[in-house]
């Protein structure tokens, strides 16, 4: 019998460290979600130091844009949807994905709310095209820039370094 109680006895103290071992790694993996949380859903260092010296700063960059950011940021990009339409020479049609790249996230949340509207223009200058005009590397080109003065009327903005800064082509097909 003094046996049995002593194997009794040490038995509870080994189911007690297990669940004080268990709640310990249930208690890491809460505060380590909620750290990868924070982490994955505040803004980076380099947006929030972006954003404070375009407070301060204000208009320092405007005379040398090139289309590539500073080394402040990534760019940002606005993907449009899909466009597929009949061009102007009614034989063939072009489907196209555009990207956009633009000056900042304002400019992204106030083409959200033109969408429409930009897609209209988009729509009503890429119809006025012949194939011919499209096929070849300077018609491309000459598209993108018209393109951007486009989107940017559209958005009320008067400088490329304001609005849209760049235009990009995913796809680019002719039939």
């Amino acid at each position: 019998m003094a046996k049995e109680e002593a194997v009794a006895d040490v038995a509870p103290p080994k189911k007690k460290g297990k669940l004080l071992i268990i709640l310990a790694l249930v208690g890491i993996l809460v505060i380590g979600g909620g750290v990868g949380a924070f982490l994955f859903l505040s803004k980076p260092a380099a947006e929030k130091t972006a954003e404070h010296a375009d407070e301060e700063g204000g208009e320092e960059s405007d005379g040398e844009d090139d289309g590539h950011e500073g080394e402040g940021h990534a760019p940002i990009y606005v993907k449009l949807e899909a466009f597929t339409v009949n061009l102007a020479d009614q034989e063939s049609y072009l489907q196209t994905e555009i990207q956009l790249m633009v000056a900042d996230a304002k400019v992204g949340e106030k083409m959200n709310a033109h969408l429409p509207e930009v897609r209209d223009a988009l729509l009503r200058l890429l119809t006025s095209k012949t194939a011919e005009e499209l096929s070849m590397p300077e018609g491309k080109d000459k598209l993108a820039i018209e393109i951007q003065k486009q989107i940017n009327t559209v958005l009320g903005v008067k400088k490329a370094s304001k609005g849209v800064k760049k235009v990009l082509f995913g796809a680019f097909i002719i039939q």
